[in-house]
C-alpha cells in the first residue's frame, strides 16, 4: 500500500467513524428520564450541560449523559474534517468535488462549535455552530454527489449524494419555514442533518473499498476504478 493510497484508506475510515455519532444518540436518549421526542425535541437537548425548563418543549430537558454525547460530537466533527482533506484522491479532479469537501470540511468546525458550546450554557455560538454544520453539509454532500455523477453516471454513489443532500436541504427549508411549528421542528432538524452524516459513512466505506482494487494503486489523483478515464 503506497503513500496516496493510505491517506485515503485513514480518511475513509474517519467518515465510517462517523457512525458513532448515531449509536450515541441513541445510547443518549435511552437514558433520559423525561419524555424524549425524535419530532420534537432537538438534536442538541441531548448535549445540553444543565436540567432545565424549555419554553419551546413547554417541559423539561435534561441529558444525563451530556458529556458523553458531545465528546461523541467532536469526534464526529474530527472525523468529517479529517476525511475531507483526506480522501480528495479518491474523487473526481473537479472544483464541484473540491468544494463540496471544502463544504464538509466547514460542517466539520460547525460540529464541533455545537458540541464544545452546548444550547444552554452558550446558546449564540451554539446555534451559529449548528447552523454551518447542518448547511454545509447538506450542500456538500449534494456537491459531492454532482461531482461524483458527473464523473460517471452509473455511479450509484453519486447517485446517493444528489438525493440525500436534496432531502437534506429541503428538511432546512421545512425547519427555517417552521413547518408544524414546535412540534415538528426536532423531525425537521434530522431530516435536514442526518442524510449528510449518512452519505459520508456510506462514501467512507465505499471509498475503503475502492482502495482494494488493483486499479487504484494505478489510476491518477482524482481518477478512482468507479470513475472513468477521461477520453484522449
Amino acid at each position: 500500500m503506497n503513500a496516496r493510497t493510505r491517506q485515503v484508506v485513514i480518511g475513509g475510515i474517519a467518515w465510517v467513524l462517523v457512525v458513532q455519532y448515531f449509536v450515541m444518540l441513541v445510547i443518549s436518549q435511552s437514558r433520559w428520564t423525561a419524555p424524549y421526542s425524535w419530532s420534537r425535541n432537538a438534536i442538541s437537548d441531548l448535549g445540553a450541560a444543565t436540567c432545565h425548563r424549555s419554553d419551546q418543549l413547554d417541559g423539561w430537558v435534561c441529558s444525563p449523559w451530556h458529556v458523553a454525547t458531545n465528546i461523541s460530537w467532536t469526534i464526529a466533527g474530527v472525523c468529517m474534517c479529517l476525511g475531507a482533506v483526506l480522501v480528495r484522491p479518491a474523487l473526481p479532479s473537479s472544483r464541484v468535488g473540491a468544494f463540496g469537501l471544502g463544504l464538509v470540511f466547514i460542517a466539520g468546525i460547525g460540529l464541533c462549535m455545537v458540541a464544545l458550546n452546548p444550547e444552554d450554557t452558550a446558546k449564540t455560538v451554539h446555534v451559529s455552530g449548528a447552523a454551518i454544520a447542518i448547511g454545509s453539509l447538506a450542500f456538500g454532500t449534494f456537491l459531492i454527489g454532482v461531482a461524483l455523477w458527473r464523473a460517471d453516471r452509473r455511479n450509484r454513489v453519486g447517485a446517493l449524494g444528489l438525493t440525500f443532500g436534496a432531502t437534506a436541504i429541503v428538511g432546512i427549508g421545512f425547519m427555517l419555514a417552521r413547518i408544524g411549528g414546535t412540534a415538528q421542528f426536532g423531525l425537521w432538524e434530522r431530516i435536514a442533518a442526518f442524510p449528510g452524516l449518512l452519505y459520508l459513512i456510506a462514501l467512507g466505506f465505499q471509498i475503503v473499498r475502492d482502495t482494494r482494487d488493483p486499479e487504484f494503486q494505478r489510476s491518477k489523483p482524482g481518477q478512482s476504478p468507479s470513475t472513468p478515464a477521461p477520453p484522449p
